[in-house]
């Protein structure tokens, strides 16, 4: 049965593609198929793509109209129990 599509994939490729530099690109048919990382650089692009989200989010709020008038800091930390 396989495994995400992974039909003709052997642990042989798998091994050289672990033990190459990394991104290690994984073809098939001559066409790159999967990328091979290593944890650091996932976790990085993984939080770019986290940053990128929230600053979309937070872009989308402040053209929001309703959230046109803004609260000072100050009167958010008292609101808050921060002072």
């Amino acid at each position: 049965m396989p495994f995400y599509g992974v039909e003709r994939m052997t642990v042989k490729t798998l091994a050289r593609a672990i033990g190459r530099p990394k991104p290690a690109i994984i073809r098939e048919r001559g066409a790159p198929r999967y990328v091979v990382l290593d944890w650091e650089t996932y976790r990085s692009w993984e939080e770019r793509c986290e940053d990128l989200e929230d600053a979309g989010r937070l872009a989308a709020a402040l053209a929001d109209p309703r959230n046109r008038q803004r609260i000072p800091w100050a009167q958010v930390k008292r609101r808050l129990g921060l002072q």
